[in-house]
């Protein structure tokens, strides 16, 4: 299945999720039939610093009451951050449901903090089913997506059941996941480390996610290509002045990493090719090798495609040699900076 979404489609989407701010926040403070009040907060705590980052990295959050029984959304409210008022930066923010009728319903939420690339969301409204909401990634009909960086995305990590009782005040917390990651490729030259320059190699990630639904799953998949949003050269130099070695660098912004236990072929791959001979250095196993650093976390256990939706910033350096068909990468370096831990991981095959 192939979606096509046009540039003027993530316009319109997101114009109207911008509206939607000041169309979903009604005032209900003087309502004198609401007699029960549901208080819903967000936590972003699925990272590996284990720590509740909601306040400093959502900029925009929708919350859905669903019916448990039908799976219609029976109340929802979408709140944001502007220029004038930043309300989910307060650590107490909290959605106000009031009036609901007593009995049990099913919390789901979800954030953004807006980019340049927006994903395309289909919002679904009051008495649609909770599982018209998905996330479609910006491609064209050839599969590339847009070279800009993805909106941050979060969805529900698990919902919510609660019983809203009579005439009482009830709270509840919904946890969140991440769905978007960055990645950052360095690419160093063992011997010849003048040359060497952003210019000279073709980054890119393959992926087959494009559409992910209400609970995180594929909805849609399409052969995808994702290129570096950004790409540079560093160069240092030694105490004279004399310029020591030249690094290239490459940032990308990915969907979320799905680990295929059945079937690795279908896992992202990391390709980088040599632009003037199109020679393919590095066609790597994305999943596999980021998930190796979950070893820093060894007290945690982690599971390979828990790591990966905990973890949303990575760095992989590799450092190559030769030329022509005989360029090869001899070891990668896989970098957790937060904890200024590393792992380097020799090329056998060579």
């Amino acid at each position: 299945m192939r979606i096509h979404i046009t540039p003027g489609l993530y316009a319109v989407t997101l114009s109207l999720l911008l509206s939607a701010c000041s169309m979903m926040q009604e005032d209900r403070s003087n309502c004198i039939d609401c007699h029960n009040t549901l208080h819903i907060m967000l936590r972003y705590d699925y990272n590996t610093q284990r720590a509740n980052m909601f306040s400093d990295h959502v900029e925009e959050a929708t919350v859905y009451v669903v019916d448990p029984t039908t799976s219609a959304i029976v109340d929802m409210q979408t709140a944001c951050n502007n220029d004038s008022t930043q309300p989910l930066r307060s650590p107490s923010f909290a959605f106000n449901f009031e009036g609901l009728a007593p009995g049990n319903y099913r919390l789901y939420a979800t954030g953004r903090s807006k980019a340049d690339a927006a994903i395309s969301t289909v919002t679904p409204q009051i008495a649609e089913a909770i599982s018209k909401l998905q996330f479609t990634v910006p491609a064209d009909a050839a599969g590339n997506v847009a070279t800009q960086r993805l909106d941050t995305l979060w969805n529900t990590l698990k919902p919510i059941d609660i019983t809203v009782p009579e005439d009482e005040p009830t709270e509840a917390t919904i946890p969140l996941m991440r769905l978007t990651n960055d990645l950052n490729v360095v690419v160093f030259r063992r011997d010849g480390s003048l040359d060497n320059g952003h210019e000279h190699y073709d980054v890119s990630v393959t992926d087959e996610t494009q559409t992910l639904g209400y609970d995180n799953e594929p909805s849609a998949t399409t052969p995808l290509v994702y290129r570096p949003f950004a790409a540079w050269t560093t160069e240092t130099t030694v105490d004279d002045g004399t310029l020591a070695e030249r690094n290239a660098h490459y940032d990308l912004s990915l969907f979320r990493l799905l680990v295929h236990a059945d079937d690795a072929q279908h896992n992202p791959r990391l390709i980088i090719r040599n632009r003037e001979t199109s020679h393919e250095i590095v066609n790597i196993d994305l999943c596999y090798y980021l998930a190796l650093a979950r070893n820093a976390y060894e007290t945690q256990h982690y599971g390979t495609q828990e790591y990966l939706d905990r973890e949303y910033d990575y760095r992989l350096d590799f450092g190559f040699e030769g030329s022509g068909s005989s360029e090869t990468w001899k070891y990668m370096t896989i970098r957790i900076n937060v904890l200024s831990w590393a792992i380097r991981i020799q090329n056998e095959e060579l």
